[in-house]
């Protein structure tokens, strides 16, 4: 840590101390920074050791490029040190990045560097040369054909100056998130990392991935319970099925003694937001799925099931969203006594 502040200080007087032609300066200047931040990534990957070899091909890679190779790789650190340092040159590509990191890593690990709805509003840079100036920056930007290599050679304040943050529409974030989750899903099987990431983008201000959120917690919630051990679907299919499908699924497997607890935590809370999310009035005059899944399990003789719902749904302490009305669930009770056909428990 010591080499690295020495280096660092190093470094900012001989930018500092750049003088003569304006192209010459941003030259040294750009290469001054490339060449410190090369140095604190050696003394982290390749624990200080320096090679002139790698130098030379850390120097003319593209810093995203090296970005993805440090992603693939799952140096977090490393890659941390690129975001922190470049981050205006690394914000267009921020999410082809972040893509090449290999989905088994925990998410955890690299929760500081994923994409908020908008960029980080906090950059702290090295304070800047005469030469990177806004004026230069303009001039670069308009340079004639002919002058492009100079274009080529620009600092992260010159590339501030120029083109600021290029960062992801809200759109793009959303897809990415998406399809990051069902990667992790596909490739590794570990819906914890799924839930973890989408709850991460939910409280970086995507609010427009909460319903995708709800969507994977309620798989997680069903593929853990402890009632269905063997019970297996990755995040995919799981999206594709209708919502009374999910419904059923997430009541799989209940007894007379446990529908109330699954309904009222899980089921219920499931089927509002479906009802509520839904913009189409004739679809709200519909039965819910409750009325209708009570009518399959007592049309397969499980009367009791739907009496411990029943009893739930009126007394002194009904469960609030069983039933619409009084007349709903009294409608549903018969419906379920005609359509047992094993009388002896119509009792």
């Amino acid at each position: 840590m010591m080499m690295l502040a020495f280096l660092e200080k190093y470094f900012a007087k001989l930018i500092a101390c750049t003088c003569g032609a304006c192209a010459t300066c941003r030259f040294i200047s750009d290469f001054a920074c490339l060449l410190l931040t090369f140095f604190m990534l050696n003394a982290m990957v390749l624990l200080c050791r320096y090679a002139a070899g790698e130098y030379s091909k850390f120097r003319s890679m593209p810093l995203v490029e090296t970005a993805i190779a440090l992603a693939e790789s799952g140096k977090i650190g490393a890659l941390n040190l690129i975001f922190k340092r470049h981050p205006y040159t690394i914000s267009s590509d921020i999410l082809r990045v972040l893509s090449a990191i290999p989905e088994t890593l925990a998410v955890q690990t690299y929760s500081q560097l994923l994409p908020g709805k908008s960029p980080p509003s906090v950059i702290i840079l090295r304070d800047g040369d005469w030469v990177e100036c806004e004026q230069m920056a303009s001039y670069i930007n308009n340079c004639p054909a002919e002058l492009d290599k100079i274009g080529e050679i620009k600092t992260e304040i010159l590339v501030k100056h120029s083109k600021g943050f290029s960062w992801p529409s809200v759109a793009e974030l959303c897809e990415w998130y998406r399809n990051r989750a069902r990667d992790i899903d596909c490739l590794s099987g570990q819906l914890e990392n799924c839930l973890a990431m989408i709850e991460l983008a939910c409280q970086k201000g995507i609010i427009e991935l909460q319903p995708f959120f709800d969507d994977i917690k309620c798989l997680y919630q069903v593929v853990y319970s402890n009632e269905l051990n063997e019970f297996t679907m990755n995040l995919l299919t799981w999206e594709d099925l209708p919502d009374y499908e999910k419904f059923k699924i997430i009541l799989r497997g209940v007894k007379e003694d446990t529908v109330v607890q699954r309904l009222e935590e899980n089921a219920i809370p499931f089927m509002k937001k479906r009802l509520y999310s839904t913009s189409s009035n004739n679809e709200r005059k519909q039965e819910s799925y409750l009325v209708r899944w009570l009518k399959e399990v007592a049309a397969e003789n499980e009367l009791l099931i739907c009496l411990a719902v029943i009893e739930n749904g009126c007394g002194e302490s009904p469960i609030y969203g069983l039933f619409k009305d009084l007349a709903e669930m009294i409608e549903t009770a018969v419906h379920c006594i005609y359509m047992c056909s094993a009388t002896n428990q119509w009792n």
